[in-house]
């Protein structure tokens, strides 16, 4: 996708929503699953290739409508089926139900708009799921590679929401473990070719880590700490 500063970023992060991290992503659409039903209508925004709206598709038979303006992302969407539109405001009312977006917000310089556009797009009682890296203790040379701008806190994340009308209904963190493993990363460096941060490195994490730290979110974690974090919100 691109922001109205013309700042040009993929969809989501091509280091964390890679295909090849499937327990990461299943459990990123889990989690939204828990908010929404087979008859709700999806809206992906910054949809990227469609990875996640494709475990949606697979696994729950819902078809998201995909928003992403990156034409080489909108060129695999075609090829998969997936319906797409460039930006929000071309959506019609029956489409605006449950907005869902995982790591695509932390790349747009003004937010804040953007959670202005999430509330004009939504009918009222419409769902906003957002799924964000957290903790700004643990930016790192990763973040800059990837085009962040920030990293969220709850405080930050329900000032935004609330301003823009919102009424936050849930946040808590995801992946407890992976705080530890980025703080690791922050500290001895990041290195996408053969270090911490490499392909091979993060499907290590995704095999062998991230099932054991998923198990630890469920048993309350979630509320402690975590590598990303998730906030449920709706428009009254």
């Amino acid at each position: 996708m691109q922001d109205k500063n013309n700042t040009k970023y993929s969809g989501t992060d091509e280091l964390e929503n890679s295909e090849y991290l499937r327990n990461y992503n299943k459990s990123i659409v889990t989690e939204a699953m828990k908010y929404l039903n087979k008859k709700t209508n999806i809206l992906d925004f910054g949809a990227g290739i469609g990875t996640l709206s494709k475990i949606f598709r697979d696994a729950y038979g819902i078809n998201p409508i995909c928003i992403e303006i990156d034409e080489s992302n909108i060129s695999t969407l075609s090829e998969r089926g997936f319906k797409y539109y460039r930006n929000l405001s071309e959506i019609g009312d029956e489409y605006s139900e449950f907005i869902f977006s995982s790591n695509v917000l932390e790349h747009i310089k003004d937010d804040k708009e953007t959670f202005n556009d999430f509330y004009e797009a939504l009918n009222n009682k419409g769902v906003l799921f957002l799924y964000l890296p957290a903790n700004q203790i643990l930016w790192s040379q990763m973040d800059v590679a990837v085009g962040h701008y920030r990293r969220y806190s709850k405080k930050d994340l329900i000032i935004k929401a609330e301003q823009a009308g919102f009424k936050v209904q849930s946040i808590f963190y995801a992946d407890c473990l992976g705080f530890f493993a980025t703080l690791l990363m922050k500290l001895t460096g990041f290195n996408s070719k053969n270090g911490i941060g490499s392909r091979s490195s993060l499907i290590f994490y995704d095999k062998y880590i991230f099932p054991i730290s998923r198990f630890l979110d469920r048993a309350g974690l979630r509320f402690l700490l975590g590598k990303n974090i998730i906030i449920v919100a709706k428009k009254p």
